[in-house]
C-alpha cells in the first residue's frame, strides 16, 4: 500500500466535497446568493490590496446611504 504524502491531496475527498457544493449551487439563484454573501468581505480585501483600505462598517454605511437616495 502507498503512503499518502501530506501535500498530495485525496480526491475522494476533494470529489466528494466539489458535489456538495454543486448541490449547494445547484441553480444561478442559489450560486448569486452565495456570492452576495462575500462579496463585501471580497470588496475589502481588494481594497486593501490596493493600499485605499475601508472598513466592513464603512461599506455597510456607504451602502445603506446610497439606497435611501
Amino acid at each position: 500500500m502507498k503512503t499518502q504524502n501530506r501535500d498530495q491531496v485525496d480526491l475522494l475527498k476533494l470529489s466528494a466535497k466539489l458535489q456538495r457544493w454543486r448541490q449547494q449551487h445547484a441553480t444561478p439563484e442559489k450560486l448569486a446568493v452565495a456570492h452576495r454573501k462575500v462579496l463585501l468581505e471580497r470588496v475589502v480585501q481588494s481594497m486593501a490590496f490596493e493600499n485605499e483600505a475601508v472598513s466592513m462598517a464603512r461599506l455597510k454605511t456607504l451602502l445603506k446611504t446610497k439606497k435611501s437616495a
